[in-house]
């Protein structure tokens, strides 16, 4: 039993140490091709659930753990720039907490919408892949979102307007790449698949008010 156990903290500090050594070339990878990142599953089929030739390449990060490395490169940056969450929130850990409850939110509801108007049934089996594929493009969303909370938190005008527009390119590669992703999925064009992006999009930030409330306080839920 202790031969098991620390075979598998070996794995888990194998897996995260390789993450973080692969972390910026899949980071890089998904900001300027997430289409192509979001074609194979992490099992490595594809959409239709064939085997592709190459598969998922081997010098990736997985997908939530890709997802967590960006929530937690994040919430450092909150703490040693100041300015953010960390200030508003009532401590380090709520903050945190927040930040990994809220992004790990946009997958979830961007899978289950997606499932449900596939009219495919929602169970541990079928909601993995579409959930795994959806951290990747919620890492780099989390990661630029965060940074463009804390630009937007300083007193200089000037930074401010850059979180702004770092904040709101964030949100438009979001819709972008979630439209991309359902018209592939749906097999719908291009005005009803940004309509159910943004729709579901508007569903996850509604799903944010609760831990906002629940971690951050009341004064840390108001917009900044």
């Amino acid at each position: 039993m202790e031969r098991l156990h620390f075979r598998s903290l070996g794995e888990i500090l194998y897996e995260l140490m390789t993450g973080l050594l692969f972390y910026p070339r899949t980071l890089w990878r998904v900001l300027l091709w997430p289409t192509e990142a979001l074609t194979c599953s992490p099992n490595g089929r594809d959409e239709a659930g064939a085997e592709p030739q190459g598969g998922q390449p081997s010098d990736l990060v997985s997908p939530p753990l890709f997802l967590l490395i960006s929530i937690l490169l994040a919430h450092a940056l909150d703490l040693s720039l100041g300015g953010g969450l960390g200030e508003r929130a009532s401590s380090d850990l709520g903050a945190l907490l927040f930040r990994a409850v809220a992004f790990s939110l946009f997958p979830l509801v961007m899978a289950v919408g997606t499932l449900r108007r596939q009219g495919r049934p929602i169970d541990h089996a079928t909601l993995r892949e579409p959930f795994e594929l959806q951290c990747l493009c919620a890492a780099p969303f989390a990661l630029s979102l965060s940074v463009a909370v804390i630009l937007i938190a300083s007193p200089t005008g000037s930074t401010r307007l850059a979180g702004a527009a770092i904040g709101l390119a964030a949100v438009a590669w979001y819709l972008c790449v979630q439209t991309r992703w359902l018209g592939g999925r749906l097999a719908v064009g291009g005005f009803q698949a940004f309509r159910t992006a943004t729709w579901l999009f508007a569903v996850a930030l509604f799903c944010c008010l609760p831990p906002a409330v629940l971690f951050l306080g009341p004064h840390g839920a108001q917009p900044v």
